[in-house]
């Protein structure tokens, strides 16, 4: 993201508000002020002002100035997540890596938070996928995202969703890719059942390790 975009600085407003732990009805610099703090255009403020404002984060209130709305509790950042995509075996294989090591807390997180009756439901909805299907299979991999109870972690994951989903297809994996760790699929969902979170973790690891080994081997 440029560092001459709104929404760059509305995310720094933001961390001006939290810095200076102003809270409501305090009033803020003006939109000369805050263009010359965070050296942009009058332009490029009043557009952050007003998304920020749309969000209930600021109030206008021409012409006394500019002042915080919301509490510091009920701030939001919007975070965006920006991936070069390189076809390449190296590539998938990196993301691959990093989302095994997301997959691991997410399975924990899950097992944990979750009752005997809620786990067996989630292994009798996913047992019934096909996991050949790409997206069935990120659908089997998403819904531990999900029943994690952490909506950082789930939000990590879907921004990565996409470009996930893009290359489990020709011509970046052949039509075949991920049937050698299916038997670790089913593992997974018997450990988790058996809240053994150790073993789960290490499912989660066998199956991101036997579809690097099938593309390193292709």
């Amino acid at each position: 993201m440029r560092k001459t975009s709104s929404d760059w600085l509305k995310n720094e407003i933001i961390r001006y508000i939290v810095r200076m732990g102003l809270r409501p009805q305090d009033r803020l610099p003006s939109e000369r002020e805050f263009a010359q703090i965070f050296q942009v255009s009058r332009t490029t403020v009043r557009e952050a002002i007003k998304k920020l404002e749309e969000r209930g984060v600021v109030k206008v209130d021409a012409p006394k100035g500019i002042f915080v709305a919301s509490d510091l509790h009920e701030l939001s950042f919007d975070v965006s997540l920006s991936v070069k995509f390189t076809p390449s075996r190296d590539f998938i294989i990196d993301l691959l890596r990093v989302r095994g090591v997301m997959e691991e807390l997410a399975v924990e997180l899950t097992i944990k938070n979750s009752s005997q009756e809620e786990l067996m439901a989630l292994a009798n909805t996913l047992k019934d996928l096909n996991l050949i299907d790409p997206d069935e299979d990120m659908t089997f991999h998403k819904k531990f995202f999900e029943l994690s109870g952490n909506t950082v972690l789930l939000n990590f994951f879907e921004a990565f969703y996409d470009l996930l989903s893009a290359i489990w297809h020709p011509p970046f994996v052949e039509r075949t890719f991920g049937r050698a760790s299916l038997p670790y699929h089913v593992k997974l969902l018997d450990a988790i059942v058996q809240k053994d979170v150790s073993k789960a973790r290490s499912l989660v690891r066998m199956i991101i390790e036997t579809d690097i080994k099938v593309l390193l081997s292709s």
